[in-house]
């Protein structure tokens, strides 16, 4: 009997340490398991060379580039042995876009069909001001069979600059029953949660400097994730706030056990893809306050969430303390954004998305 199933190699990064990406590796790795009509085979790309908060240029380029060779010697043995259908490469931009050409080349000379899978949001101001990056990145996507892109501003900036490569828009996706049950909230002390890494670009200045100013009864500000512990205390000495509590990285199950349990979950990032944290709270049924990012506003829109403006602390602190002072509200955000992730972000949904496009890349449409 001809065997039937895909094989994908999966270009992407696995935790640790977690992120964003990594977290959407495993989500699809875990559900392809269950499947009978695809095998994946994953290049693991995490940066395990340097801390993520460790910017450097030369611990990224040098690091960076032995990682690259290492990373291409095990694609040339998949490549041979494995015998992929379709190769799909998640990329970050930046620095990465460099490897991402260098991968593309072995598999193009493999005569292997590409999925370049854009995973950051930054692609609509790169694209209009015609950055090195974007013209990395035009490369890049120009040597793929597929593009895919992860909100509605990326999708049109790709097609209003490359109209002729062919590109597909595929959200993120969540295992709704992998996630714990939500918990009551409103009794005693409330959480406000911000949860991801604690780097500048995530807004934690502005974020910080807001709950200084709003300093609610009752209420207490949670920042989960790794980061510098001199930035952390940076922050605190700075602004001064009042119940503000920093937490070290916690494992993925852990983290969402904490989200379960927090009122509201704020993200004030200055750039996102399509960020997995405010999918999961959005199918927790939480409150969302995040910036007018990447593929956050259409996720947030016809009010599943309040939207602000990035880099500022004022808009930020007014639309939290909207929140802290109507239960109510918070309700209605948190079941709209609930009922919505689950109907348009579920893994049966998504991942059908994908094996369309990994199938029409392979030429094996069912």
């Amino acid at each position: 009997m001809t065997d039937r199933r895909i094989r994908v190699c999966l270009v992407a990064p696995t935790p640790p340490p977690l992120g964003g990406i990594s977290n959407w590796t495993m989500i699809v790795l875990r559900h392809a398991a269950g499947r009978e009509d695809v095998l994946i085979r994953v290049l693991n790309t995490a940066p395990r060379w340097r801390a993520v908060h460790d910017l450097r240029l030369w611990k990224r380029v040098l690091g960076g580039a032995l990682c690259f060779l290492y990373n291409l010697t095990l694609l040339a043995v998949i490549l041979a042995s494995y015998r992929p259908h379709v190769v799909h490469i998640t990329a970050a931009g930046e620095l990465s876009v460099l490897r991402d050409i260098g991968i593309m080349t072995l598999v193009r000379l493999a005569r292997v069909p590409i999925v370049y899978h854009v995973r950051f949001g930054r692609v609509p101001k790169i694209a209009d001001e015609g950055t090195r990056e974007w013209s990395l990145m035009s490369r890049a996507m120009r040597m793929a069979s597929t593009v895919v892109a992860l909100d509605q501003l990326t999708e049109a900036a790709i097609r209003r600059h490359l109209p002729d490569i062919r590109l597909a828009r595929i959200p993120n996706c969540i295992i709704p029953d992998e996630l714990p049950p939500t918990r009551e909230t409103g009794n005693g002390t409330c959480t406000v949660m911000y949860l991801g890494w604690v780097l500048p670009t995530k807004g934690m200045d502005e974020l910080v400097e807001a709950w200084a100013k709003l300093n609610p009864n009752d209420w207490r500000l949670r920042i989960v994730g790794p980061g510098n512990p001199a930035y952390r205390e940076q922050l605190l000495n700075r602004h001064r706030p009042n119940s503000v509590e920093f937490v070290e990285e916690m494992g993925h199950r852990e983290a969402m056990v904490a989200l379960a349990k927090a009122d509201i979950l704020v993200l004030p990032s200055y750039t996102e893809g399509f960020p997995n944290v405010v999918l999961e709270a959005m199918t927790l049924g939480k409150a969302i306050v995040a910036t007018r990012v990447g593929a956050i506003p259409e996720m947030l829109a016809d009010g599943r969430g309040l939207l602000v403006s990035p880099r500022s602390a004022a808009d930020l602190a007014a639309a939290i303390a909207h929140l802290l002072h109507d239960g109510d509200l918070r309700f209605s955000l948190g079941l709209r954004a609930q009922n919505y992730a689950l109907k348009e972000y579920g893994i049966n949904t998504v991942f059908e998305q994908l094996m369309k496009e990994w199938r029409r890349a392979a030429r094996m449409e069912s």
